[in-house]
């Protein structure tokens, strides 16, 4: 039986041009062949080799998953030689065409489906009366459909759509059990927890109005803090209760990963012996979903256990090998970087056992030693978070459930659809999401 390794060869030598198939050829040969190869076992405990690579139709939720963990430069593992990213480009797109292939059309929405599709996903509510105007002229499509977009992102009821979607969706509302323990955070005022999703949700809001690029959620150089909230993250001269916008002058706080509600749903906040500490696998797990689009593999049994009465970070850099180092260097190091924010989202240059250690190396060689530098990893791959997005809104649009991490195949192909005929803009993209037919 063949492995993933082997169906890019069927892929490049079949439906794809001559140039598209030396370039995977390359990549297989040079960079699959020797682990895919019909005898090992991957981390997730999938059996490759009982993988029948030649109907690539007939598996489309595997080789979703071989795209995703491509396109966020997950695999080859770490240690592993990498193929250049025109030949990664190349196999991506073959992926895509392929699984697009077993796609039945659907059909097109018509202008009444679009503005309530647009008002449910923007508002919560039915459309209003400019936005039926508009839709019974038939002129819901191209500039016209992105500035009812903007319009209604200006309204107060866009604040629906924060709630609703983008706060389920990156896990934010797993805020209101986050409950410190005061035995480890004698300061701790349960109104931080208020502000931290005041702070993320006038942060949202102020870029889907600015109408930038969704990339921008990771690397801004603003955030929204009152006095309470500034003094916790030793942000000088904010004064008063009131929310305002503030310009970052380090680049630390910058983005999503410097905002304490992601920081504190990616911590541990029960009540107990373990309740004071950060957790690599819980921080790295959250950006390779939200950013990546890419599940972690599944862990061994049998894992090595950690004293709870001390950091589980430092911990982990000391487990063996095997099985454990040799999966972990994969993606613990994301977790690694984010350790001088404290479970609670304070800057930190100590934590219980001395200096914190923030150093590491993406899985493809590239140190990570802090945020600053993690970032600027993560922003090598913007088609993978934009994907990542995509996806997530396309699904809740057609669904109205919260969408799951990572999607589906055929929303894999429908984002990918409208990234590459999209400007990548928050107007833009919404505009083609509620156009986009329903699957």
């Amino acid at each position: 039986m063949k492995s993933i390794a082997a169906a890019l060869v069927v892929l490049a030598t079949g439906s794809l041009s001559a140039q598209g198939d030396a370039r995977i050829s390359t990549v297989v040969g040079t960079y699959c062949a020797s682990c895919h190869n019909g005898r090992l076992r991957s981390p997730s405990g999938l059996l490759l080799e009982a993988f029948d690579a030649g109907q690539v139709a007939d598996h489309p939720v595997l080789w979703a998953r071989a795209y995703r963990q491509l396109q966020a430069g997950a695999m080859p593992p770490a240690g592993s030689p990498r193929p250049e990213r025109d030949a990664v480009d190349a196999a991506l797109l073959a992926i895509e065409q392929t699984l697009g292939t077993g796609m039945k059309p659907p059909a097109a929405a018509r202008d009444d489906a679009i503005a309530t599709r647009l008002a449910r996903l923007l508002w919560n509510g039915p459309p209003d009366d400019l936005l039926w105007k508009e839709a019974r002229a038939h002129r819901l499509t191209g500039a016209a459909l992105e500035r009812q977009v903007r319009r209604m992102l200006a309204d107060d009821r866009a604040q629906a759509f924060v709630a609703r979607f983008f706060f389920p969706w990156l896990q934010l509302d797993a805020l209101a059990t986050a409950d410190p323990d005061t035995k480890h955070f004698p300061d701790w005022d349960p109104s931080l927890r208020d502000a931290f999703a005041k702070e993320t949700e006038l942060f949202l809001l102020s870029q889907l109005r600015d109408d930038r690029d969704p990339i921008e959620l990771w690397s801004a150089g603003y955030t929204f803090l009152n006095e309470p909230l500034a003094k916790h993250y030793g942000v000088p001269g904010v004064t008063g209760p009131a929310f305002r916008r503030v310009s970052l002058t380090s680049s630390e706080r910058a983005g999503l990963l410097g905002q304490g509600s992601v920081l504190m749903v990616t911590s541990r906040h029960q009540h107990g012996v373990d309740a004071g500490y950060t957790t690599p696998a819980t921080r790295a797990k959250w950006v390779r979903l939200h950013y990546f689009g890419a599940p972690l593999p599944n862990g061994f049994p049998g894992a090595q256990p950690v004293k709870p009465e001390l950091p589980i970070t430092p911990q982990t850099r000391t487990l063996p090998v095997e099985p454990c180092v040799n999966c972990h260097r994969n993606f613990f190091p994301i977790g690694y970087a984010l350790e001088n924010f404290d479970p609670i989202g304070r800057w930190r240059t100590q934590d219980q056992l001395g200096p914190v250690d923030a150093s590491g190396a993406f899985v493809d060689g590239t140190p990570t030693n802090g945020v600053v530098e993690l970032r600027r990893v993560l922003l090598q791959y913007p088609e993978a978070f934009r994907t990542t997005l995509v996806e997530g809104l396309f699904t809740y649009v057609s669904t109205g459930a919260t969408p799951g991490v990572p999607g589906t195949p055929d929303t894999l192909v429908q984002a990918r659809s409208i990234l590459r005929a999209t400007p990548s803009r928050w107007s833009a993209l919404i505009a083609a999401v509620v156009r986009a037919p329903a699957l």
